[in-house]
């Protein structure tokens, strides 16, 4: 019965998002259960800890489920990249949040075996002190010089990730105002650095990912509303 709810809540949430990709959050769930939402035809999963996408991507390769595509969307610390690195699958990080944790990363490229790993840079919109992420335009524009001005790399400038407010009495309002902020943010970067790419967008969970549609989200990162029994 997990399964058939799991693959349902799926096709509901695919069918609003259009042409935005989902991520399915997996945090709180069991192996089994991400695997029935793989079966599903759901193969893009983010992960918090780099311990947990570990431990899943570990049983993954040994089941031979070879489509899924692993993003880490938690706050990652400059230990855990090399462990991170070396993950199978690993496609994309939506997560990185200082011009530290990027250097880290550049540092540590040989242990990425991938073709490409797509690089978020987070943004703190809500400018909460629980958030990370880059707070000016200054430390922004800093992180992308030094990503931009290396020579070949598999790690590429993909897009920016924000969350919205989380302590506020009017949610909506302040989601639709942090996602608006980030699309800002990004078609001013596309132009400063003359990108020939449109950065991609990834902001909207669970319980604000319509708002985020409605402000040009191209990656939502969905939890509860797919894993959560709805009985």
């Amino acid at each position: 019965m997990r399964s058939t709810e799991i693959a349902k809540n799926l096709s509901v949430i695919k069918k609003e998002i259009k042409g935005a990709q989902l991520v399915a959050v997996t945090k709180y769930s069991p192996v089994e259960d991400v695997i029935a939402a793989y079966e599903a035809h759901q193969y893009d999963f983010g992960e918090n800890r780099v311990q947990d996408l570990a431990e899943k991507a570990k049983v993954f390769e040994e089941r031979s489920l070879t489509k899924v595509k692993w993003h880490m969307i938690g706050h990652l610390q400059t230990n855990k990249v090399r462990d991170l690195l070396k993950i199978p699958h690993l496609y994309a990080i939506h997560s990185v949040d200082s011009l530290r944790l990027l250097e880290e990363l550049l540092k540590r490229e040989n242990d990425f075996h991938g073709p490409e790993l797509k690089l978020f840079f987070q943004v703190n919109t809500s400018h909460e002190d629980e958030k990370t992420g880059f707070e000016s335009a200054e430390e922004l524009t800093m992180a992308i010089q030094l990503l931009l001005g290396r020579g070949p790399s598999k790690l590429k400038f993909y897009g920016l990730m924000t969350m919205g407010t989380i302590r506020t009495e009017h949610f909506e309002a302040e989601a639709s105002r942090c996602f608006k902020d980030l699309a800002t943010i990004a078609r001013s970067v596309e132009d400063k650095f003359q990108l020939k790419t449109k950065l991609k967008l990834s902001m909207g969970m669970s319980q604000d990912y319509k708002i985020a549609l409605a402000e040009g989200s191209d990656y939502i990162r969905v939890g509860s509303a797919i894993f959560k029994s709805h009985a």
